[in-house]
């Protein structure tokens, strides 16, 4: 079984160089430092819930800003997140732009980005985060916070 194992990678390594597949590998320093920052932010979230009764529900750590980016804005006493997506890391599959096309969009390389947030309900970014089979989408937090919204958010915290 061993000895045919071998083989069959052999023979696969050997397709990929005939047909010039070249392996990307990623500097393993930025792998650690990312889930390193994930880790933390995830404790400190965690911490951030038992110290507040649960009051902040989501805590951005040094994230870059920009068009993609998740930003916390205030409206009176509902914290606000908006959605971003991890546009390199985007496999072309379709869903999130069959979802809603107003709010997600295709850029040159055929990776999707978050055009428009406010292109839609928060439903379709929710929706679009649960389809979406990178895990890419995050739907951050809705502007308003009402009764029908708490089960979005609970189906969407999971992606933020």
């Amino acid at each position: 079984i061993v000895e045919s194992c071998e083989e069959r990678r052999d023979f696969w390594l050997l397709l990929k160089d005939l047909a010039g597949v070249k392996e990307v590998e990623l500097p393993q320093e930025n792998v650690e430092a990312k889930i390193r920052k994930d880790v933390v932010s995830k404790i400190a979230q965690g911490l951030m819930k038992l110290a507040g009764d649960g009051e902040f529900d989501t805590l951005v750590m040094d994230e870059p800003s920009g068009e993609n980016s998740p930003e916390k804005e205030s409206n009176g006493a509902t914290p606000a997140m908006k959605p971003w997506l991890e546009t390199d890391e985007c496999t072309s599959c379709d869903e999130c732009i069959k979802i809603n096309s107003k709010i997600f969009v295709y850029n040159d390389d055929k990776k999707a980005y978050i055009k428009d947030p406010d292109g839609g309900p928060y439903e379709d970014l929710v929706k679009a985060a649960e389809k979406c089979t990178a895990g890419v989408i995050h739907p951050g937090l809705p502007a308003e916070n009402g009764e029908d919204q708490s089960k979005l958010i609970a189906r969407g915290e999971k992606f933020n």
